[in-house]
């Protein structure tokens, strides 16, 4: 039994053998056998043409901005694809080598993330935003020992948008909710294809070449015949008008006459002219209609729906809608992994307690949010006349279409980095030691000059 077991492994050996040289074409066998029988490179491959395919098919369904980052999405996995091909067949390179073969991909991971910072004003924003966040899962390749955990914080760290996402087209549009849906799906069958094939890291062939970090050559596929060519162009109809001799032979004729030649003419009157008779300047008036006799009935409009006052804990987000006139709502036992989306509150003050990651204000009027420290920043989105209070840390105060905003800087944020769009009456206050504060206005109109080699953009003499 043991002779046939070791005859069907032969067999199975020379098999393998056979089917490298018939795909593989040129090198040695050693390389031959890799690149056929490199297993994560086509689970790689069934990733590509599974989940990707499907989320770039929706990205091209949404289009626009959406479609464009996706194009860039598309080449970082191809540069990826590539990555790992050269890892099936070679051996790991020194650190000089990687870099070179890891550039294509973090160009494209670079390319992804401007995308967003130059499309601030874009309606897609949170989908720009929700990539770039999670896009740096491409960089798993560089993480020696836990690459499989190191996907799924990436891949967190876009959750914030996606869900703002979900909430915006839940009953709109069916294709953004299915975009977000298929690009999770793509980071989690990611993680999982990590975890089976490269569990400490890149699975380098030991047995391979050495790496050089030329590009990958690509196998000459076969497309499809050339379309047939179009129809011949129609007959140029090459037809004169009849008389044309005769017409030319009469206009010299009157031409020749020369003086003669205005004895036709009619005599202008003066009830012709428009300088003395006003009348005629008049335009002809515009058609009206005939009225039908039928009154238009306008319809009354629909009476706005009060919405129902919401605070509560939605999975990591604390969810905070149409609050009015609430002075008194505090957010207790936060975690920092947990955010707060305030959304069309009027009149109202939040506080929050603790450290969380993130805070947003949207679509507020005349509400304040006072809160201790954040991990990433603090948002006022749409905002008219609204308040913010840090007591302790804030990294990023952003502050984008709003209308009215003042912020109170503690000793510890006085760092803290402040990015304005499209804003106007903003003022920062900052403590002067004494327990009282001291308010700045940040610049709302700016002056830009070339200076020979680009353009400088700098607060206009008005506001300085």
């Amino acid at each position: 039994m043991s002779e046939l077991t070791a005859v069907v492994a032969r067999l199975e050996a020379v098999a393998s053998r056979l089917e490298g040289v018939a795909v593989g074409g040129g090198g040695t066998p050693a390389e031959r056998t890799a690149a056929v029988d490199a297993a994560f490179v086509k689970a790689f491959d069934v990733i590509v043409s599974g989940k990707l395919a499907e989320f770039l098919a929706l990205c091209q369904k949404i289009g626009g901005d959406v479609q464009e980052q996706g194009a860039i999405v598309s080449g970082g996995f191809k540069a990826q694809r590539d990555f790992l091909v050269q890892a099936s067949q070679c051996k790991e390179p020194a650190q000089n080598i990687l870099v070179k073969l890891l550039e294509p991909t973090s160009q494209a991971i670079k390319n992804t993330s401007e995308i967003r910072d130059n499309r601030r004003g874009s309606p897609l924003f949170n989908h720009l935003s929700a990539i770039s966040e999670s896009i740096q899962v491409l960089g798993w390749v560089t993480i020696p020992k836990t690459p499989g955990p190191f996907v799924k914080e990436m891949g967190d760290a876009c959750q914030f948008y996606a869900n703002r996402i979900l909430k915006e087209f839940k009953d709109k549009d069916k294709v953004h909710p299915d975009w977000v849906k298929a690009w999770l799906g793509v980071i989690s069958e990611l993680q999982a294809y990590i975890k089976e094939h490269h569990t400490t890291g890149v699975a380098w062939n030991p047995k391979g070449k050495e790496a050089t970090g030329d590009p990958v050559p690509t196998k000459a596929t076969g497309g499809a015949p050339p379309p047939p060519p179009g129809p011949p162009p129609p007959p140029v109809l090459n037809v004169a008008p009849a008389g044309k001799e005769e017409n030319r032979n009469a206009l010299f004729g009157e031409i020749n006459k020369g003086a003669d030649v205005t004895k036709g003419l009619k005599k202008v009157t003066d009830d012709m002219k428009t300088h003395k008779n006003p009348n005629l300047r008049m335009g002809a008036k515009p058609y009206k209609a005939p009225s039908s006799g039928v009154k238009s009935v306008q319809q009354p409009q629909a009476a706005s729906v009060e919405k129902p006052a919401v605070c509560q804990l939605v999975g990591k987000k604390w969810v905070v809608e149409y609050q009015k006139g609430n002075r008194n709502l505090v957010i207790e036992n936060t975690e920092n992994k947990q955010t707060v989306y305030v959304y069309r509150c009027e009149e109202s003050t939040i506080r929050v307690e603790g450290k969380v990651n993130s805070i947003i204000l949207d679509n507020c009027k005349k509400t304040a949010v006072v809160f201790n420290s954040t991990v990433s920043g603090v948002e006022f989105i749409n905002c008219q006349s609204v308040q913010g209070q840090v007591m302790g840390k804030v990294p990023i105060i952003s502050i984008d279409k709003t209308d009215g905003c003042q912020v109170y800087l503690s000793q510890e944020s006085l760092d803290a980095e402040i990015v304005t769009a499209k804003s106007s009456e903003m003022n920062i206050l900052v403590p002067d030691g004494s327990g009282e504060f001291v308010e700045y206005p940040v610049p709302e109109q700016y002056k830009t000059v070339w200076n020979g080699k680009g353009l400088i953009t700098q607060p206009s003499d008005l506001q300085v």
